[in-house]
């Protein structure tokens, strides 16, 4: 017989059975109401709210979720923060050359990140409730290919603006994965040459100046490039101009507290830095260090299952996007040497 857990207690005859994993019961009176577990979640006052900000890709939601089925616990994900980012966010959305695809992301995110600083910034907290901030770095190149794959249905219209005339309808989709990701690794090594490799050069006035320095098939194709190009860019310059003026946190000098995981504070609360390829013994340690139990990680959004994996794959074990790898290098690659 399943096991039955009694989950709440009040003052009056009332009474809730708490059936895992399904449906619990709940009688008072003649009423009778059927609970689920994200509803009996809610009756649990929150004590800790994890603030996870990240740049995509490196398993956010598996984090979201799985601290989200915890007990006195909710998780946010945010991939911008701070009124300027928001600002920039809007700036992409009324940009009549984003595609459909990717102006639907960002309008779906933009609601939830403004209600997470708005959380996390708010003087009314309810009492003994804190915020936890988690950020995850991956190894650079190896998190611009998963992008890429994660959201390829976007790419591949702009991967045909970049073609000749008559090579832009005539390919099939693996096709154009090959020949489009090979033009855009060529591009991004042009793009280097111009600082010479320093990334950090690669400010917007500079990438707006490319269309005078490179070949592109018009203002469309310009302006996809700068995007795939700002993709390639996120995890090399993003904790330097979005996370640490935000939380005024360096990651090189937060303290190494397990393997993976390095931990700061400022006034609002610890933060903590997740390495990806160690996620799962770094992600326990953070939860016993916050004194929370312990909880295996879900696994959500794995790309390896996406279709044109394979093509993709392969694009990025080319001679030249390892040359470009080798070549993939700032300030946050000293976590991963």
């Amino acid at each position: 017989m399943p096991s039955l857990e009694l989950a709440l207690e009040v003052a009056e005859p009332l009474l809730i059975i708490y059936h895992r994993p399904r449906l619990g019961l709940l009688s008072c009176g003649r009423r009778v109401f059927l609970y689920n577990d994200a509803t009996l979640h809610r009756e649990h006052p929150v004590s800790v709210s994890f603030i996870v900000y990240q740049y995509g890709k490196v398993a956010s939601t598996a984090l979201v979720e799985t601290l989200n089925s915890m007990r006195h616990v909710r998780a946010h994900q945010c991939h911008f923060f701070g009124v300027e980012a928001f600002q920039a966010t809007i700036a992409r959305l009324c940009n009549p050359h984003t595609n459909d695809y990717f102006f639907k992301h960002s309008l779906g995110q933009l609601t939830e990140n403004v209600r997470a600083y708005r959380e996390y910034h708010r003087a009314d907290r309810a009492d003994g409730e804190r915020f936890v901030v988690v950020t995850v770095a991956r190894e650079p190149f190896d998190w611009f290919q998963s992008a890429v794959l994660q959201e390829i249905e976007g790419h591949l219209s702009n991967f045909r603006l970049a073609l000749p005339a008559d090579l832009q309808q005539s390919l099939s989709d693996k096709e154009l994965v090959t020949t489009g990701l090979a033009l855009v690794i060529e591009r991004i090594h042009q793009t280097l040459d111009t600082v010479d490799g320093e990334v950090h050069q690669l400010t917007v006035k500079h990438r707006r100046g490319l269309i005078e320095q490179m070949p592109f098939n018009g203002a469309e194709d310009f302006e996809a490039f700068l995007f795939i190009l700002s993709r390639y860019l996120q995890p090399l310059i993003w904790f330097k101009t979005q996370f640490s003026p935000e939380f005024g946190v360096v990651p090189a000098k937060m303290e190494v507290v397990g393997e993976g995981l390095r931990c700061a504070a400022n006034e609002k609360g610890p933060i903590y830095l997740i390495q990806y390829e160690k996620m799962a013994q770094a992600f326990q340690q953070l939860l016993q260090r916050e004194g929370l139990p312990e909880k295996k990680l879900k696994r959500v959004n794995e790309g390896a299952r996406k279709p044109l994996s394979d093509e993709v794959a392969s694009a990025f074990q080319t001679p030249e996007a390892l040359r470009l790898k080798a070549r993939t290098r700032s300030d946050i690659s000293s976590l991963f040497d």
